[in-house]
């Protein structure tokens, strides 16, 4: 049964993509062919394509430094992200990747899978990380941390077998180290998938954490593959969610700028399409998206 709340939503959540420059050998989201999310964008995901807003379609360059000084890292962000509260504030710095005690508690206290009607994290994982999440063997990123938080299961091999949830590869082809004869997804098997969830879900929350992996090992050429396939599902989303809103978004940069390895200061792309859109047309960081999804969700 679909979710039948104020507000439907589907994060598309980037790891570790920022706005960088027109060197497509530095910069994957110059080299890549992304001829859906540029359509949106109104250009190329670069620091020189402007914002603009209009009833639908929202493309923002947001901050991920929160007023604090250092590289922006993946546990204040998303922190930042999923609650609205500035966790890089909390803190007193920026941290990462993996959140401690102090960001536990803002993610345990409630965020957007709390706020949601129902919620769901579309990742899938292997039941070796689940067992290992019992047992601290396993560590938890923010999502997850929010996600069972919340009481929202995670999604296991089981369940990806029957058609629900994702691989952060978007195909599934890493799956296939733990069953050979999974075969890898399309991007109109992919976003058919996310549109389920979505249309059942207030929130729906995908992690394409990949993204930030390939960035730190300077890894070009399958950060431009992942890019694409990821340009592929979202053109194929754009005809499944009726009454939802999609938004795609990070929480720093690295990937952009292949020449260091590390993470960068670059603001990071917010791109809003659907029904909702217009509510992230004044967002400048990373809270200004908690809290706009808080309010399309219905708890504003």
């Amino acid at each position: 049964m679909a979710d039948t709340g104020r507000g439907r939503v589907l994060m598309l959540f980037l790891d570790g993509v920022g706005l960088g420059g027109r060197d497509p050998s530095r910069n994957p989201l110059a080299a890549a062919e992304l001829p859906a999310l540029e359509a949106l964008a109104g250009g190329k995901l670069l620091t020189d394509t402007p914002p603009h807003a209009s009833a639908h379609v929202v493309f923002r360059h947001l901050d991920a430094g929160l007023g604090v000084d250092g590289l922006p890292q993946s546990a204040t962000g998303q922190t930042s992200l999923l609650s609205g509260i500035n966790g890089a504030e909390v803190m007193g710095r920026h941290y990462g990747p993996w959140p401690g005690p102090t960001l536990k508690r803002v993610l345990q206290s409630g965020t957007l899978f709390h706020r949601a009607s129902s919620a769901v994290l579309a990742n899938a994982y292997p039941e070796q990380y689940i067992r290992g999440l019992e047992g601290r063997r396993s560590r938890a990123n923010a999502p997850v941390v929010a996600a069972r938080a919340a009481g929202v299961p995670l999604i296991d091999l089981e369940g990806y077998r029957h058609g629900r949830g994702l691989g952060a590869d978007v195909t599934g082809e890493g799956f296939r180290h733990f069953d050979p004869d999974l075969a890898p997804l399309t991007a109109e098997e992919a976003a058919g998938r996310l549109a389920r969830l979505a249309q059942a879900n207030g929130f729906t929350f995908y992690d394409v954490w990949l993204t930030d992996r390939y960035g730190h090992q300077q890894r070009h050429d399958q950060a431009v593959a992942l890019l694409e396939a990821i340009d592929a599902v979202v053109a194929a989303l754009a005809r499944r969610l009726p009454g939802t809103t999609l938004v795609l978004v990070s929480d720093h940069g690295n990937v952009e700028d292949m020449s260091s390895g590390r993470h960068s200061l670059n603001p990071v792309p917010l791109l809003a399409v659907g029904p909702a859109a217009a509510s992230y047309a004044g967002a400048r960081d990373l809270t200004d998206v908690g809290r706009a999804t808080g309010e399309v969700l219905g708890e504003g």
